[in-house]
């Protein structure tokens, strides 16, 4: 009976040992799963993209805008950094990577390579943001790196991929950027990628604002919440900093609304200086001045400019254009119609049970469209364009066409709160909202590329998907990427001044 009795003491005491290991183990097993999936789609994916990105070299030498992009990184690889095209409107970023290969030949293949290669890394980068977001508990490896696929292969962004555009690399430093911001890395390196987002595209200096923004904001809610309250007043953080909290340490609340907001503002903000200096490491304040300065230097740039555009400023004028906001709408319709679907009867539930509500953004939609409809020369004019065919053939062909788009707008504007309900933190969305009014509604030219940073930011926020969901947005991608490349491939349209036929995009 002792000796039984010894065993099972020994074996009882073994089992917290053996199941430590298990676990272990089994982690382990979850990021090999993890790493040996996301190398084999990353190795998919080249192999594929290389294929369609050879049969679009030989397609067109010189795709639209590149006849200013290629002659300009060309000199940049060659070492020649003194001539300017005036007609460029961007920060040399795109041309100073190009730089980089001067060792290769400085053809248009290489040059176009370089966004490729880019676009493999864009990958890998939303696969490390999706396991942030998703946690150390990885439920479904494949799930998370086929959504990293699924935003890789989004389709304006997966075309100029194969091209010589600033989209693709420009993305690439904006999601190392916010990578780096939200693992609190190294502040030398979000310094240097920050300044490479707006060396490769101006207006990136709005999401880098809006993470500054966030970061601050929710500093000041939850300080107020746990310092401005005098029944929590003795609760002490673990750690004394906030900035490198994602989740409130006093289990209050994961999600901050309006309320939260305003409560802090009402009775926190006179006190608010005094419990910021209290609450944040001497590694928060280099977080936040790095980000300060990043804006800071940009202010400067701008008055020194006399204008955020340099090169052909005359092409570019800052334009008051909210309808932007509502094409934007338009654009989430499309992408992300398999979100869309998967909240259609909860999203029409909403509409009927906020009639009021639906009447006054109707109204509120048809006063914008009405007085702030503007239309830029070249959306009327260049015909290599999608949005050129959607103008003329329906908002610039029918009057009445600006106002029967109004339902739509509505509807997927509840949509789009009914797919980020769950995580309305009001902290995100205020600074999203901002730096999103002010990158569309400046812009007077309609681009669909202008609307694949937002959307990206808001597909990220999107509620843990289904695996069915991820699949349905896989294939709906992959069939408009099919369409997409064989219209480029098959529909040839001529202009006088151009001796080669020219291809429609995006």
């Amino acid at each position: 009976m002792t000796a039984d009795r010894d065993v099972w003491r020994s074996s009882t005491l073994c089992r917290p040992s053996i199941g430590i290991r298990a676990d272990f183990r089994d982690i382990i097993m979850e990021y090999l799963k993890y790493h040996t999936l996301l190398g084999i789609l990353l190795m998919s994916y080249y192999t594929a993209s290389k294929l369609i990105f050879d049969k679009v070299f030989t397609t067109l030498p010189i795709v639209i805008d590149e006849l200013y992009h290629l002659p300009q990184g060309m000199l940049y690889c060659e070492g020649n950094f003194s001539y300017w095209d005036p007609k460029i409107t961007t920060l040399p970023g795109l041309y100073l990577i190009s730089s980089v290969i001067s060792p290769f030949s400085c053809n248009t293949y290489n040059l176009r390579y370089v966004n490729l290669l880019a676009s493999c890394i864009n990958l890998m980068l939303f696969s490390s943001l999706l396991l942030y977001i998703y946690g150390k508990n990885l439920e479904n490896p494949l799930k998370i790196v086929l959504q990293a696929v699924n935003l890789t292969i989004l389709p304006p962004l997966y075309f100029f991929s194969h091209i010589y555009y600033t989209d693709t690399l420009s993305m690439m430093f904006l999601l190392t950027y916010t990578r780096l911001c939200i693992g609190n890395s190294n502040k030398f390196l979000i310094f240097i990628f920050g300044l490479s987002c707006v060396m490769m595209r101006q207006t990136n200096i709005a999401w880098i604002f809006m993470i500054f923004l966030h970061r601050n904001l929710d500093v000041f809610i939850k300080s107020s919440r746990v310092y401005g309250n005098q029944f929590l007043n003795k609760l002490k953080l673990k750690k004394n900093s906030l900035i490198s909290q994602e989740i409130d340490r006093t289990k209050l609340k994961r999600y901050y609304n309006f309320n939260d907001l305003y409560i802090a503002v009402k009775y926190h903000f006179n006190t608010y200086l005094s419990t910021f200096f209290k609450l944040l490491t001497f590694s928060d304040f280099i977080f936040i001045g790095t980000q300060l300065f990043i804006l800071v230097l940009f202010i400067l740039f701008v008055i020194y400019n006399n204008g955020i555009v340099i090169g052909d400023k005359m092409a570019h004028k800052a334009s008051v254009n909210i309808p932007q906001m509502l094409y934007f709408l338009l654009f989430y319709g499309l992408f992300g119609l398999p979100y869309v679907m998967m909240k259609l009867k909860s999203t029409v539930n909403m509409l009927f049970s906020n009639k009021i509500i639906v009447l006054l953004f109707g109204l509120v939609f048809a006063l914008v469209v009405y007085y702030n409809t503007v239309v830029h020369s070249y959306l009327l004019a260049d015909n290599r364009h999608y949005i050129f065919y959607i103008w003329n053939r329906w908002f610039g062909k029918y009057e009445f066409a600006k106002f029967a788009t109004i339902p739509i707008y509505i509807f997927l504007l509840f949509s789009l709160y009914d797919n980020l309900k769950d995580q309305n933190c009001i902290s995100f969305l205020l600074p999203y909202f901002i730096s999103t009014f002010v990158v569309l509604v400046l812009q007077k030219m309609i681009e669909v590329r202008y609307f694949l940073v937002p959307y990206i930011i808001l597909r990220l926020r999107f509620v843990r998907s289904s695996y069915k969901i991820v699949l349905m947005e896989f294939l709906w991608y992959m069939i408009l990427n099919v369409v997409t490349f064989y219209i480029f491939f098959t529909k040839e349209v001529y202009w006088k001044d151009i001796d080669y036929a020219q291809r429609i995009i995006w």
